[in-house]
């Protein structure tokens, strides 16, 4: 079984960027395509911008140290500033526009950005969250059409939870999971304004173990499994939880506040499965 709670996927015009951001932006365009969101890039093929955004929900732009905005600046007509004045005119209607300074901070390098500040209308959302994966979770709690899906309790062994951000890493190791136990999924769209917390304490019971996976998301999953952890009965609870973190990108440090309060595993993604698994037969009894 697999309940998926996210429902739409907003498309969003990637603007260009000026030097020394191209990695960055590859970075978030890749974090967009993994979150399910439909990026939509400048082309060759469609040399009016206006009609590739305007097939756009929003468009994200992000701010390094030139100035986009002045006309004396000599970046002000290359085709990161022409698209962000040309998202700038469309926000009078429904089109959004997020804006993004991922540095966090405005010094004297780039002091111009207090006057897009200054230039907020409701239809531009500016932020300085300096952590990618953080901010394209604003962007869709902003963007998505919020779901509400219910779906009965029922008995599996595992209840496998991940983030929408690590969706295809997630589905590898439930896959393999699924050859040994019974596995029900559950989805979760941090940026939706979907209630996780009746299903969660509704289908945990109903499982020998709970599983929070995690890889690219490592600012949700330890407060994530944190906040399951105590509304599902704490060290009293009938079903344990484990956490399990794709060796990619989770590491031990990111854990530290729950290691005396659940068991947790970091490792390879082809190895997680064999380390599940073990915990599992500990905990109900069972011998290889």
């Amino acid at each position: 079984m697999f309940l998926n709670l996210y429902i739409k996927s907003s498309k969003v015009f990637l603007a260009e960027v000026t030097d020394g951001l191209q990695k960055l932006r590859s970075e978030v365009k890749n974090i967009l395509l993994r979150a399910g969101i439909e990026v939509i890039e400048p082309s060759e093929a469609e040399t009016n911008v206006e009609n590739l955004m305007l097939n756009a929900d929003c468009s994200m732009h992000i701010l390094g140290y030139d100035n986009i905005i002045d006309n004396d600046s000599p970046v002000y007509d290359t085709p990161s500033a022409i698209q962000y004045r040309t998202a700038k005119g469309l926000t009078d209607g429904n089109f959004k526009m997020f804006v993004w300074n991922p540095l966090g901070i405005i010094n004297d390098k780039n002091l111009y950005i207090n006057d897009i500040r200054r230039d907020i209308n409701n239809n531009t959302i500016y932020s300085d969250i300096t952590s990618p994966i953080v901010f394209v979770e604003e962007l869709r709690a902003i963007m998505n059409i919020k779901p509400s899906a219910k779906t009965d309790a029922k008995n599996y062994d595992i209840l496998f939870i991940y983030n929408t951000l690590d969706r295809d890493s997630a589905k590898e190791v439930s896959n393999m999971l699924a050859d040994l136990q019974t596995v029900t999924e559950l989805e979760i769209n941090a940026g939706a304004d979907t209630d996780y917390n009746d299903f969660i304490q509704n289908q945990l019971p109903l499982c020998k173990l709970g599983i929070i996976y995690y890889d690219y998301a490592t600012d949700w999953a330890p407060p994530f499994a944190q906040q399951v952890w105590k509304q599902t009965g704490g060290q009293s609870a009938s079903t344990p939880l484990y956490i399990a973190g794709n060796s990619d990108h989770a590491d031990e440090t990111q854990l530290k506040p729950l290691k005396k309060i659940v068991s947790y595993t970091i490792n390879e993604k082809s190895i997680i499965p064999l380390d599940i698994k073990i915990y599992y037969d500990k905990i109900t009894g069972k011998t290889s």
